[in-house]
């Protein structure tokens, strides 16, 4: 029997409402899935392999995190080079001169450059309104909106660089597609909105999600996002989150490769091929 480790934080060690049916999945596919807390020692005799679920406060550590994952006795999935090229938003860069993604017009901020305005840096994305985010973060964890000539109060908290990114108003009018792939093949997707005033589609902050699925270009377009990550190996699970622009164009917010929510729970099916994915990875090895 497949033994599989479902890594989720420290702070919450059980898993979250949209992963309570992977136990059954991969039970019914005669393996044993169980909820370990990033952090915990995890031995090759106890696991097959380890797959990244909820380790929802790793950006909060996470050198520590990724020291942990690239430290593991057993596979990680998604193999933890790929979990570190994800883990810092500047690989949004790497896919744009690939040529497999459009960003919104997009500006990095290094550590050293916290103008208390950022005119220039409005220059430089053509833009009077932007999103102001870390490039390490998650959950939108201290990302703000941010106008022209609007001072901006720099924190102790601030700490590393920041992507400074056009407000794209798509997202309040259509709000923003995600799409799952599990083992390289679109499995289903959901389009997120956020609440009236506010810029943050995550349900934590009031956003809703609805069921839908992605018109055929937007999964053509994650496809191609899809392509340009660094890595021969078949990802057992990737979310690419887009927003169709007022030109047309499919602008990629971000590919999340680490722990992101899948929304399983949206199609009753989505469960079991996720587990598909997951065991066809961990059974070509043995």
């Amino acid at each position: 029997m497949d033994r599989i480790a479902l890594i989720t934080d420290p702070g919450h060690p059980g898993l979250r409402a949209d992963d309570v049916a992977l136990p059954a999945a991969f039970a019914a596919r005669g393996a044993e899935a169980t909820p370990v807390p990033w952090g915990a020692s995890i031995g090759a005799d106890e696991f097959d392999a380890a797959v990244v679920r909820t380790p929802w406060d790793y950006f909060l550590r996470p050198a520590a995190f990724l020291a942990w994952v690239e430290g593991l006795a057993v596979e990680l999935l998604n193999p933890a080079p790929i979990v570190r090229w994800n883990h810092d938003k500047r690989y949004l860069f790497e896919l744009a001169e690939r040529g497999v993604a459009d960003l919104p017009e997009t500006a990095l901020l290094a550590p050293d450059e916290r103008p208390a305005r950022l005119d220039a840096e409005f220059d430089r994305i053509g833009a009077d309104k932007a999103v102001l985010k870390p490039a390490v973060s998650g959950g939108a964890h201290r990302t703000r909106v941010v106008g022209r000539g609007e001072s901006i109060e720099w924190t102790g908290a601030d700490e590393g660089v920041f992507l400074l990114q056009e407000h794209v108003g798509a997202v309040l009018t259509r709000g923003e597609w995600s799409l799952m792939f599990f083992g390289g093949r679109y499995s289903h997707s959901v389009r997120k909105t956020a609440k009236r005033g506010d810029f943050r589609v995550q349900s934590e902050h009031g956003g809703e999600v609805l069921v839908e699925d992605a018109p055929a270009a937007l999964v053509d377009a994650a496809a191609r996002v899809l392509q340009g990550v660094p890595t021969d190996a078949t990802l057992p699970y990737a979310r690419v989150d887009l927003v169709e622009a007022d030109d047309g164009r499919a602008l990629l917010m971000e590919l999340e490769l680490i722990e992101p929510e899948l929304f399983l729970r949206s199609d009753p099916d989505a469960p079991a091929r996720l587990v598909d994915s997951v065991l066809a990875q961990v059974r070509s090895r043995s």
